[in-house]
């Protein structure tokens, strides 16, 4: 089959056209991504008092390790007057080219000897959120019941798959936007993590409510509402 002269000439024109296109979108949310890196931040700032948890520990300092890839660090113990705790995780890195994915729960609990559980998704509307959800089995017996989120870029992630897009997308531009993964865990009591999961997502509402709006916009992402 023989092309006509002239569709070839127009399907050139359309292949240049669309190379154009294609390089120009690219600089572009290349450039979007190097203004998105978030200012210095300061973790210790979140309130330490969420509606009726208040904070009984904290720990904010990092070690030689984590200081080749992170900023800041946050673990703090909260506790409601009847006695039930949650732990609150923080880590922020301003430049995601340093391995951030280090530090994902999944990871580090295995690293402690923990065997790791992944239970699935769930979410929540006020903040509008997805969550991923983990159980941990201690060797010693006990369970903590785990759900964390990562912001890159000021966009939570939403799932597995959209991780390893955004972080293979970051390394091939070597785009330097800041990343912060929040966990939430308790110790599931009676067996039953589903309860656990539930407080969790109050506890997590409470924060909302509790923060400025620029420690909202760094813990939630841009379009939290």
């Amino acid at each position: 089959l023989t092309v006509p002269k002239f569709m070839k000439n127009n399907i050139k024109y359309i292949t240049v056209l669309v190379l154009f296109a294609l390089a120009g979108a690219t600089t572009f949310f290349y450039r979007v991504e190097r203004h998105t890196q978030a200012n210095a931040v300061n973790l210790s700032a979140i309130p330490t008092v969420i509606g009726e948890w208040r904070m009984v520990k904290q720990d904010t300092s990092l070690g030689a390790k984590e200081e080749k890839f992170l900023d800041d660090v946050l673990i703090r113990t909260y506790q409601r007057p009847d006695g039930k705790t949650v732990m609150l995780a923080i880590a922020y890195g301003a430049d995601q080219r340093k391995k951030f994915s280090v530090h994902l729960p999944e990871v580090c609990y295995k690293a402690s000897g923990c065997t790791v559980e992944p239970t699935g998704y769930s979410t929540i509307n006020s903040p509008l959120l997805t969550l991923k959800q983990l159980l941990a089995i201690n060797p010693a017996g006990w369970v903590e019941a785990i759900q964390y989120w990562i912001v890159l870029g000021g966009n939570v992630i939403n799932s597995d798959l959209d991780w390893k897009l955004k972080y293979a997308y970051y390394g091939a531009f070597g785009a330097d936007a800041g990343g912060l993964l929040v966990r939430i865990s308790t110790l599931v009591e009676n067996g039953n993590n589903k309860i656990d999961y539930e407080v969790q997502k109050a506890f997590i509402s409470d924060l909302y409510q509790e923060l400025t709006p620029e420690l909202k916009k760094l813990l939630f992402g841009t379009y939290s509402r």
